[in-house]
């Protein structure tokens, strides 16, 4: 087990046995979900799975891949309470040897408080169908000046902007200020 795997697995032990209350999906992703694909839905870096939770309640199927067995295990237990079916994969995305291709395929991606590697981007495309939509929501360099939080999770300005042919950019927000939160939402090219 991994340094990482065990700082994430530690954090989700520390909170309290089972989710007395659900986690909140991200503010964005709670207006703007109407703009996803409806379909399968790859929840990445889900952690213990607020936007898994809330995208089942919407009618999509969620899988759901993080680096903490011990959150994905969360995310299981309440959704089962919550009467919602939900995939999960243990995967840590900081290898550079995971392989996604064994997730199938999907209408849409959600990526929240995560930036993926350079490397990871050819493959979530690949699991992208065409016309599928691609959610991203996540800390800007704001978040690293205000709190130290690693620049390597923050969003350069606009960095997503022109990032990959592939995909036509159907919304964008900033936010420097208040959040220090980056918000996306790509349509794939056929």
């Amino acid at each position: 087990m991994s340094k990482a795997q065990q700082k994430w697995d530690q954090r989700y032990l520390a909170k309290s046995q089972g989710l007395e209350s659900e986690p909140v999906a991200p503010e964005y992703l709670q207006r703007q979900w109407r703009f996803l694909k409806t379909g399968r839905v790859l929840d990445l870096a889900a952690g213990d799975g607020a936007a898994s939770i809330f995208l089942a309640k919407q009618g999509f199927s969620p899988v759901a891949t993080d680096i903490s067995q011990v959150g994905l295990d969360r995310l299981s237990e309440a959704m089962t309470k919550l009467g919602l079916e939900v995939e999960t994969a243990q995967l840590d995305l900081e290898e550079e040897s995971v392989d996604l291709s064994g997730l199938g395929l999907f209408d849409s991606i959600v990526i929240s408080r995560y930036k993926p590697a350079d490397g990871l981007w050819e493959q979530l495309l690949a699991l992208l169908k065409p016309e599928g939509t691609l959610l991203m929501t996540t800390f800007n360099l704001f978040q690293h000046e205000r709190t130290g939080f690693s620049k390597r999770f923050c969003l350069r300005e606009n960095e997503l902007l022109d990032h990959c042919a592939e995909l036509a950019l159907v919304d964008f927000e900033s936010d420097r200020n208040q959040s220090g939160m980056d918000s996306y939402i790509f349509k794939k090219r056929n």
